[in-house]
């Protein structure tokens, strides 16, 4: 990217304090733009819309037996 490129060149003459200077506003400018793009994506989001529910039939009668069953023949002791 050109401006990657200029600013490349802008800071190799610059000292180390003046660059994480530099740094840290583009990096505070980053975030800004960011949160920015956040709230205008949390503005789009539907609100018509129904969401899908899971559909559950009932449980098979013929397997719950209660709460010692058949198939709860393991002791461990």
């Amino acid at each position: 990217m050109l401006l990657k490129a200029v600013m490349r060149l802008s800071v190799t003459n610059m000292k180390a304090v003046d660059v994480k200077d530099v740094a840290s506003s583009i990096t505070m400018i980053a975030n800004e733009k960011l949160k920015a793009e956040k709230e205008a994506a949390a503005g789009k989001k539907k609100t018509g819309g129904r969401k899908k529910q899971l559909q559950l039939d009932k449980a098979d009668d013929d397997l719950v037996a209660g709460p010692y069953d058949a198939m709860d023949d393991f002791n461990f002791m």
